[in-house]
């Protein structure tokens, strides 16, 4: 399957997501989980608390996959993806949060491992990017995230998500075969 098909393909579950009573199903939340609906520690990426944030996510995923679309593999980006749903899923316990959505910790990895990718490369930019993200992440760990995204997205910022999605990103940038 080609990358672009695989990102639509993503698009449109997140979008279909937001349809109530599926939204209902898929969104992460801890009492839920604990009750046994270990899906949801996935398909909460995948959801979103309004329109606005559904399609912020959804630009900046457009973004990145044109910025960084020489090393995307479809196959790789699925497990990738996978994996990072998985660790944010599971973080997002250790948080304050009793529910999240967005795919916000998944494009953090996802930049995160291009950026990483881009260095690897020599891209002049790889590096300026790599300090901005780290001092996004670093702030947003320090002040607990964006009031003005929060106000935005109707909901606190998961700088947790952030970080869990950044660090698998990063795993899979430094142990997995460099692009030629």
């Amino acid at each position: 399957m080609p990358v672009y098909r695989l990102l639509g393909l993503i698009a449109i579950v997140a979008i279909v997501a937001q349809i109530p009573a599926i939204h209902h199903w898929m969104i992460w939340d801890r009492a839920d989980i604990e009750a046994g609906q270990w899906w949801r520690i996935v398909t909460g990426n995948l959801t979103h608390t309004n329109v606005p944030h559904l399609v912020m996510n959804l630009a900046a995923f457009a973004a990145l996959t044109v910025l960084h679309r020489r090393y995307y593999n479809a196959r790789s980006l699925v497990m990738m993806m996978w994996c990072m749903m998985v660790a944010i899923g599971i973080v997002m316990f250790w948080s304050p949060f009793s529910w999240y959505a967005g795919l916000s910790g998944v494009l953090h990895g996802l930049f995160v491992w291009g950026v990483i990718r881009d260095i690897q490369n020599k891209v002049p930019l790889g590096w300026m990017l790599l300090v901005g993200v780290s001092a996004k992440l670093a702030y947003e760990a320090y002040a607990g995230g964006d009031s003005m995204t929060a106000q935005l997205i109707d909901a606190g910022v998961a700088y947790q998500a952030h970080l869990a999605g950044a660090a698998v990103g990063l795993l899979f940038a430094l142990t997995t075969k460099k692009p030629d």
